[in-house]
């Protein structure tokens, strides 16, 4: 198991641990490409995916940033979908940007278009929107499977809650994939590696090859010192108007669409 004692994550040999869903400034995370790098190899994560909303701008960075202290780097995004609901999709091992704004069916496909997994993050959410519910994850099965679901999270979530998200994906994992772990962090060494995803390997193709073959598992990684107040609230302002004031003026959210139409 990973400890919660220390702030180094420590699993039985032949497992490494994977952050699934992490964010920089790139978006509304509070840290640097570069420094979430840098707490990744300082909690024992063998493998980082930047996931940042709708832009993979400070993934390149951060790349670079992980062949220099032994963490690989999986460029992601978590891709806003169409509203009302604008549920959320994270993408991993993409190229190319994936386009904000459309349905959650063809935002699958585009990131499946380009060779990425999809991902369902933070689902059964208490909120009206970002986290998909189970009506509409049941919809979406009807017409898609998904790679993986975050079946562990850090956000709010009852214990009803998740006894129902189990039920969900006992009954549904063939067409969910890989059960996950993930912090959704946003503050580097102040919360990163609190939820985790154990795979067996080390490298960012062993965690590929893992969750193709569902054979990942979410884990409680360690507890890291808090983030203050002040940057908690600075980390709202970000998120609740800087973000959304990018979008509007269109220098996040561009990317590329599904090849086929929707419906296939």
């Amino acid at each position: 198991m990973a400890s919660a004692v220390d702030h180094r994550v420590r699993l039985a040999a032949g497992l490494s641990a994977a952050e699934v869903h992490a964010h920089t400034t790139a978006s509304d995370g509070m840290v640097a490409p570069e420094e979430l790098v840098a707490a990744a190899a300082a909690a024992g994560i063998a493998v980082l995916c930047v996931t940042d909303h709708d832009t993979m701008a400070s993934t390149a960075r951060a790349v670079e940033a992980g062949a220099e202290v032994g963490v690989e780097v999986v460029p992601g995004e978590e891709v806003t979908t169409s509203a009302p609901a604008s549920v959320h999709v994270v993408g991993l091992f993409l190229e190319r940007p994936v386009r904000m704004g459309m349905s959650v069916e063809d935002t699958v496909d585009a990131i499946h278009d380009q060779g990425g997994l999809a991902i369902l993050p933070h689902p059964f959410m208490p909120t009206y929107f970002a986290s998909i519910t189970a009506r509409r994850a049941l919809r979406l099965l009807e017409r898609r499977t998904v790679d993986g679901i975050e079946l562990r999270h850090t956000a709010p979530m009852t214990g009803w809650s998740r006894a129902r998200l189990d039920g969900f994906y006992a009954e549904h994992r063939e067409r969910l994939g890989a059960a996950l772990g993930a912090g959704d962090s946003h503050f580097g060494r102040h919360d990163l590696g609190r939820l985790l995803t154990a795979f067996p390997g080390r490298t960012a193709a062993d965690l590929r090859t893992a969750i193709a073959a569902c054979t990942t598992s979410p884990i409680r990684g360690i507890t890291p010192p808090p983030p203050p107040l002040l940057l908690r609230l600075a980390q709202q302002r970000r998120a609740l108007f800087w973000l959304p004031n990018e979008r509007r003026a269109g220098r996040v959210g561009g990317g590329e669409g599904p090849v086929a139409v929707s419906g296939r």
